[in-house]
């Protein structure tokens, strides 16, 4: 079957036991732990609950305190050209529109939204963390088919040679095989290319050094999973996207509060004292100490229609996060049935094409052999190396392919 002959590439694999040696789950963490992307979000989650604290304040009082100095260019009599004051509030509100209470809960929204962006951002760094690891893992068995198939020609070179020299063959026949030798020089070139930068991108995941050799315990080869299909309802309820974009429409739901409390009456309790010199200011009067409570009331009354405004630009805010709270609902259940049917088809491509090399195999081998007996022609042997190739490549991208659908469906579902 396709994973026999497949492993019998890898295998060389194998050698460098003084490499690192990682698995899936091993360079997903790795990669989380450097994943500036994720630093990033962590710190909107910091931010937002900085500011989910800072409006939670404005349930308390606060305490001022100020002072003056003043110098009277005329003095009169025996008065002191200084004078100075100081002056201790304690404010409370009372009632302030309810603009206080508004603020405290979109910015709390705020905070929920980020943390689902965090979360959301969690599942991006290890789709690509999964996706780098798997592209290695194609890239390193594709070059070692090519190496295969390049020893394959050279091998067949050594035959044609033989055969020529011993004037069994004409000269076509090896300049055919010597110009297929040169076109797997070049494939062989390509996949080293390839292999290379996919390390580089596995490195840079991770936060190594582009060239740092790395082994990897797991491959496309081995026997994947398959998970279960999920109720996209169930997904859609948790998913992070949707979290977090239905945190976003409350904040946006308590911001037309917040736009409408600016413009309704005010209610707060003032307490204050006062330190001042008595009046009037002369040597030897001294000091004094005043307070008292004062409660103040304002209401706004009119701003030629800007509080109607303001309220629909934020009503309008609105209605957008509520657009989009139904677009990724739309997104999430078409993702997760593309998913899904990306998945069962990439898997009947694996069952298919391992069929499909078993016969390219056994042709290769049988067109080999009759050409080495002189029971077949050049033309065959080349056909069949092409076909075997093709198929070879068609079988490992399935492979790849069927890893990537696994990774992308627990992606899409968050799981």
């Amino acid at each position: 079957m396709i994973r026999q002959l497949l492993l019998s590439v890898s295998g060389m694999l194998l050698v460098t036991a003084s490499w690192a040696q990682l698995n899936v789950e091993e360079y997903k963490s790795l990669v989380i732990d450097y994943s500036t992307e994720l630093k990033r979000a962590a710190a909107a989650v910091e931010g937002a609950e900085a500011d989910m604290r800072v409006a939670r304040k404005g349930f308390l009082p606060s305490v001022d305190m100020s002072r003056d100095a003043t110098y009277d260019f005329r003095r009169s009599g025996d008065e002191r050209r200084i004078g100075w004051s100081m002056r201790a509030d304690v404010v409370q509100p009372i009632f302030y529109g309810g603009g206080v209470r508004a603020r405290s809960e979109r910015e709390e929204m705020m905070w929920n939204a980020a943390m689902s962006g965090e979360q959301s951002a969690v599942l991006d760094v290890v789709y690509d963390a999964e996706v780098a690891y798997w592209t290695l893992s194609r890239a390193e068995i594709y070059c070692r088919a090519i190496e295969r198939y390049y020893d394959i020609v050279r091998s067949l070179r050594d035959v044609a040679e033989h055969r020529f020299a011993e004037g069994y063959t004409s000269k076509s026949d090896l300049l055919q095989v010597e110009s297929r030798l040169g076109d797997a020089e070049y494939q062989l070139s390509r996949a080293k290319q390839q292999r290379e930068q996919a390390l580089h991108n596995f490195n840079t995941l991770r936060g190594c050094a582009p060239s740092c050799d790395v082994l990897l315990t797991q491959s496309i080869l081995d026997t994947l999973q398959m998970p279960m299909r999920e109720d996209v309802m169930e997904v859609i309820a948790t998913h992070p996207d949707y979290v977090g974009v239905v945190a976003e429409r409350e904040a946006k739901r308590w911001g037309v509060k917040v736009a409408r409390a600016d413009y309704l009456p005010k209610i707060g309790v003032n307490v204050y004292g006062l330190w001042a010199p008595n009046v009037p200011n002369i040597r030897g009067a001294g000091t004094r100490l005043d307070g008292g409570v004062v409660v103040s009331m304002s209401t706004p009354i009119f701003h030629f229609g800007e509080r109607r405004e303001v309220v629909r630009s934020a009503r309008s805010e609105l209605r957008s996060a509520e657009l989009s709270v139904e677009d990724v609902r739309d997104e999430i259940t078409l993702n997760e049935s593309n998913c899904w049917t990306n998945l069962l088809s990439t898997k009947e491509r694996v069952e298919a094409i391992g069929r499909n090399l078993d016969l390219a195999t056994e042709n290769l081998e049988i067109s080999t052999y009759s050409y080495g007996e002189g029971l077949g022609t050049i033309l065959d042997v080349l056909q069949a190396q092409l076909s075997w190739l093709q198929i070879y490549s068609n079988a490992i991208a399935a492979q790849y392919d069927y890893a990537i659908a696994i990774a992308a469906y627990r992606y899409i579902v968050a799981r």
